[in-house]
């Protein structure tokens, strides 16, 4: 009798290892699923993932790290010539940019517009005739860095909104 009470107590025991194994690995499961709906959340902010079809939504409480980027970006190299609205300064404004040219044309124009007017780019030569053959500089600028620019052009009346709050 001793044996088998001895025996149920094992069986027990392991059973509420078991147990305890599962509740530990549902929580590390819940950890995870929670850090990644935190990252979906954050690439959705992304300036990668910005295209003239999409419109970012903008919560009131969050302004990502991204824009804020841009906004600096954004006011140490482009506001001399350029406003995040539509008038102009020296340059067009940049409002709806991304409507007009792809990243994949602005990216290369940022960083030497020069390069591409020489290359023939129609575009380009008809904005460098347009605005009196005003030269624009090159920008020692990463890809990610012009994309954060982009985003923060993208909301800048809404950013102007908040940061006015």
């Amino acid at each position: 009798m001793i044996h088998l009470f001895s025996k149920l107590a094992q069986i027990f025991s392991l059973l509420a290892l078991c147990v305890v194994g599962i509740l530990v690995a549902l929580v590390f499961v819940q950890a995870d699923i929670k850090k990644l709906e935190q990252e979906e959340q954050i690439s959705n902010w992304a300036c990668g993932t910005v295209s003239p079809s999409e419109h970012l939504v903008l919560d009131t409480a969050i302004v990502s790290d991204t824009i804020i980027a841009g906004k600096a970006l954004f006011e140490n190299n482009c506001q001399q010539c350029h406003s995040a609205g539509a008038d102009v300064v020296v340059g067009p404004g940049l409002k709806g940019i991304l409507e007009r040219r792809t990243m994949e044309w602005v990216v290369p124009w940022v960083q030497n517009s020069q390069r591409m007017i020489a290359g023939g780019d129609p575009y380009g030569n008809a904005l460098y005739n347009k605005y009196n053959k005003a030269q624009m500089q090159s920008f020692d600028l990463t890809e990610y860095e012009i994309k954060a620019i982009m985003a923060y052009i993208q909301i800048y009346k809404e950013y102007v909104y908040l940061s006015d709050k």
